[in-house]
């Protein structure tokens, strides 16, 4: 596969010397501009809470006062979103999420960090952002990070740097799965650009630049913007993945099963960006897409995709497509 873009190949190339975090926090949230990076000194935690799944640690008395959590509440909260996750998974693709070798939980710790929540590497626990988590501006993260965290480990389980590593780039299906995940499980998103960035910016380009927001493909990968979705494409394609090492082989085979020649299946959802992506009914969870403060994103991807449509043709997918 060729790609045009050298800005972006060179924004890549700083990408992957970053660690993946979901929702990087907000330039206008000035309130978590001196929240530490993840890779920093981890504080010790006082406090546990261990259900079936997971063990979750947080701290009230840190040398740092924004790791500190004063309400147990909001961790049993947490934890029921773990296990509702668990669930979920376990029911779709009949596997369980990667657990450290040696351990039979997933490990959950609560601290400042400058991000909702990471799950990098694959042996470490899932962190959350402690001061995110108790900023009630920010309540609405608190389902679909759990979640997309999660699944992460259920990457790992089909061997994502675990047993291989796919060619870069692949965080247009690591990251973008992840984010299906979110509305998968709870039918919300933690930042509202993983719903309409692709709509707003109909020639970015998918594989170099999407990430996160690469989720509305996933949606149309599995025929959630129609009548009748099929979840268990997702699970196709991660068997392939693990099986082939390799997303875009992997999205290959499955789409070309499915529907049809790879290049006619983008270029099909290249025009739906555009034109149409929810065209007519739907069922849950892709009916209606909340952001974390509750607004219908569906909703306004329909009326942006209204206001667009005068304006503009639909054109074949923004990038040349080869050897796929």
């Amino acid at each position: 596969m060729k790609f045009s873009r050298l800005g972006a190949a060179i924004l890549l190339l700083i990408a992957m010397n970053m660690v993946v975090c979901t929702g990087m926090l907000q330039p206008s949230a000035m309130v978590y501009a001196q929240e530490r990076a993840v890779d920093d000194e981890i504080p010790p935690f006082e406090n546990r809470l261990e259900t079936d799944h997971f063990v979750l640690k947080w701290t009230n008395k840190s040398y740092h006062p924004r790791d500190d959590i004063k309400d147990p509440e909001i961790i049993k909260e947490t934890a029921e979103y773990l296990e509702e996750a668990w669930a979920k998974y376990m029911d779709l693709f009949g596997r369980a999420p990667y657990t450290a070798p040696g351990k039979n939980k997933v490990e959950v710790i609560f601290r400042d960090i400058d991000c909702y929540g990471v799950a990098d590497p694959p042996d470490g626990p899932i962190q959350f952002s402690s001061t995110a988590w108790v900023d009630k501006k920010t309540k609405g993260i608190r389902r679909p990070t759990s979640a997309h965290e999660l699944f992460h480990k259920l990457q790992y389980a089909y061997g994502f740097k675990t047993k291989w590593r796919p060619p870069k780039p692949y965080k247009w299906f690591t990251e973008g799965t992840a984010a299906w995940s979110e509305v998968y499980v709870w039918g919300m998103v933690s930042r509202t650009e993983k719903i309409d960035e692709l709509f707003k910016d109909t020639n970015m380009d998918f594989f170099y630049e999407a990430e996160d927001t690469a989720m509305p493909f996933w949606i149309y990968f599995v025929q959630g913007n129609q009548e009748h979705p099929n979840n268990q494409l997702m699970r196709k394609f991660f068997e392939a993945c693990e099986r082939l090492h390799d997303g875009h082989l992997a999205l290959q085979e499955v789409v070309e099963e499915t529907y049809g020649p790879i290049d006619r299946f983008l270029d099909d959802f290249a025009k739906a960006r555009k034109t149409g992506f929810w065209g007519g009914p739907c069922d849950a969870p892709y009916k209606s897409i909340l952001g974390p403060e509750g607004t219908d994103l569906v909703a306004e991807v329909k009326d942006l995709q209204r206001k667009l449509s005068g304006s503009r043709k639909a054109t074949s997918f923004p990038f040349e497509i080869r050897n796929f």
